[in-house]
């Protein structure tokens, strides 16, 4: 199962890439990430690895992500997982003339029998999810952008 939404952030891809590629700022406008933050020494970049901890179902999943692509500021991927499936998280920005479109990638890999036949039952759910954090991401960097204006 793959999902795939994108959305226009006003704001210029150097902008957009400060926060995707701070996970101090994911748990901010992805609303079911408890924690998500860098356990690995040094700069953030390919083969870092991320702690995530996300709201399920009433449950926390711990997950591990490992960094697999790192191209600022048009490019962040990670790979995860958890018993029950694995997953990759694509996000590409790429310069608009009114700001950058932002696009949110995810196939996942259940490995669970029960998860293999959920998973294509959960699609419209996985994409209003995924639709939701990019409507939040967008309000959360056109908000900073606006707040750093004002200060200046």
């Amino acid at each position: 199962m793959r999902v795939v939404e994108s959305v226009v952030i006003g704001s210029p891809a150097p902008d957009v890439w400060d926060v995707v590629s701070d996970p101090a700022t994911h748990t901010s406008w992805r609303p079911a990430l408890r924690e998500f933050r860098q356990v690995s020494n040094g700069p953030l970049g390919v083969g870092s690895r991320i702690r995530e901890v996300l709201s399920w179902r009433g449950r926390d999943i711990e997950i591990e992500d490992e960094v697999t692509a790192f191209d600022p500021p048009r490019r962040l991927a990670l790979r995860g997982g958890w018993k029950t499936a694995d997953f990759d998280v694509d996000f590409r920005l790429e310069p608009e003339a009114d700001g950058t479109r932002v696009t949110m990638e995810w196939p996942l890999y259940p490995k669970s029998f029960l998860l293999k036949v959920a998973a294509p039952l959960m699609g419209g759910a996985m994409r209003r999810a995924t639709r939701e954090e990019l409507a939040l991401l967008k309000e959360y960097v056109e908000e900073r952008a606006r707040s750093t204006r004002e200060l200046a």
